[in-house]
């Protein structure tokens, strides 16, 4: 479901005006007229309907009403994902996909293996966050993702209290509990770590370990980076939002 992501300086009017970019994609791209309606949400996730009351040449004016949001899933529970940075502009799937799955969070990482292009630098972050616009728009996922600025590995692993039950995904199984086991509990966020191509080297998987994070496992096959970031992300959401029904079943089944 495509909805129009109201911009940053939105605070909860009642009537807003429109100019450029957001003008040319309700007028141009969404073709919408005087009188039509569609969804909207804010950049906190408040969810709105909009009726396009004067569209011009080049501006156009339109009413909000406050309506329920559509729950997030899983419910009550923020999803970071921490991804190494890749070759070239596979990041730039990788935040789209990830956008579309309702993360909250996108932290880009440096590591022994991302191959990271000087160039790169200053441009990398506001074309990822227009990324992520355009996807929340197109596919109806409830928030932007915050996207932040590079950060080392060594400084992700410094950091583990700020991520709740961190994981990090591995290509080889390194033991320990398994994926329903680790979220088993009540976690309010969750944090994901995917590695670049390459993956990540001994001394990274044993630095995370080390600060708390748990291994998990993505089978025997080896995955593009992109796709190893959605398996992961799919993997992590089916099992919380079906944590109602399979853990009472696992709790009954040792009875």
């Amino acid at each position: 479901m495509k909805q129009f992501l109201l911009p940053g300086w939105y605070r909860g009017e009642s009537r807003i005006s429109l100019t450029g970019e957001n003008f040319r994609y309700l007028a141009r791209v969404l073709r919408k007229r005087a009188g039509d309606t569609l969804a909207a949400v804010d950049t906190s996730g408040a969810a709105f309907v909009m009726r396009i009351v004067r569209v011009g040449r080049t501006g156009c004016d339109a009413e909000l009403a406050p309506m329920a949001a559509a729950p997030s899933f899983p419910p009550g529970i923020r999803i970071t994902l921490m991804q190494c940075l890749p070759k070239g502009r596979k990041i730039d799937l990788i935040v789209r996909q990830a956008t579309e799955a309702g993360v909250g969070r996108i932290v880009l990482v440096l590591s022994e293996h991302s191959q990271v292009r000087p160039d790169e630098k200053d441009a990398r972050v506001p074309r990822l966050r227009k990324i992520a616009r355009e996807a929340l728009q197109q596919s109806g996922a409830a928030r932007l993702p915050e996207i932040e600025e590079p950060r080392s590995l060594v400084s992700i692993a410094q950091s583990a209290e700020e991520w709740g039950t961190a994981l990090f995904f591995h290509e080889r199984p390194l033991g320990g509990a398994t994926l329903h086991q680790l979220l088993a509990g009540t976690p309010r966020s969750v944090a994901i770590l995917i590695g670049p191509e390459g993956g990540l080297s001994a001394d990274e998987a044993a630095l995370l370990q080390g600060a708390g994070f748990h291994p998990a496992y993505l089978g025997g096959s080896v995955l593009r980076v992109e796709t190893a970031a959605l398996y992961a992300l799919g993997a992590v959401k089916t099992i919380l939002q079906e944590r109602d029904a399979w853990i009472p079943a696992q709790q009954e089944s040792r009875g």
